[in-house]
């Protein structure tokens, strides 16, 4: 009855993840996801052309992406399913990427985000927190190995930045973030 019941509720688990993906399209090829960051970074910029970033956090992903094996379906975050999954409007955001397992199984999951200013770096804190116990409370009781990666991360504030990484290699994602914000 337990096997079913964890079956069930797993499918279940698994059909919201894809119901809140909307119009993602889920796998994409690197090469994709490359032209999509370096335009969206460009739009970035065109955007805020009045509180320009030293730091391209696009680039700083695609680092992640070049130096660390990440899981095979993954989609990288636009402005829209940052306000849908976190909660976090784009007014509040100066620069952000990050990306998502689409498997809905795998909860590896990057946040960057620059704030515009101290009030909306603590709010976004916030949110990102909010969804990491959110997440946790779904999946501790289904995967073990996926609740160590979750238990282990933790929303970091640096400055105007915030971040959320969970992933088995968290540690080494950590720290090309932190090279490339100095």
């Amino acid at each position: 009855m337990k096997k079913i019941f964890i079956a069930l509720t797993a499918a279940v688990m698994a059909l919201t993840l894809c119901a809140c993906g909307g119009n993602d399209s889920g796998k994409t090829s690197d090469a994709s996801k490359a032209s999509t960051a370096s335009t969206a970074s460009a739009a970035s910029t065109a955007d805020t052309d009045t509180s320009k970033s030293d730091t391209d956090l696009k680039a700083i992903l695609e680092k992640v992406k070049a130096e660390v094996k990440m899981p095979a379906d993954t989609s990288d975050f636009n402005a829209a399913k940052m306000k849908r999954t976190f909660g976090i409007e784009e007014d509040l955001m100066d620069d952000f990427a990050g990306l998502y397992c689409t498997d809905g199984l795998t909860q590896d999951e990057i946040v960057y985000v620059k704030a515009k200013n101290e009030d909306a770096a603590k709010k976004i804190e916030e949110q990102l927190q909010k969804n990491w116990e959110s997440k946790y409370n779904v999946i501790k009781n289904y995967s073990p190995e996926q609740v160590k990666n979750i238990e282990s991360a933790k929303v970091e504030k640096n400055g105007l930045y915030v971040s959320l990484v969970i992933s088995a290699d968290a540690d080494k994602i950590k720290s090309i973030f932190s090279e490339g914000i100095k």
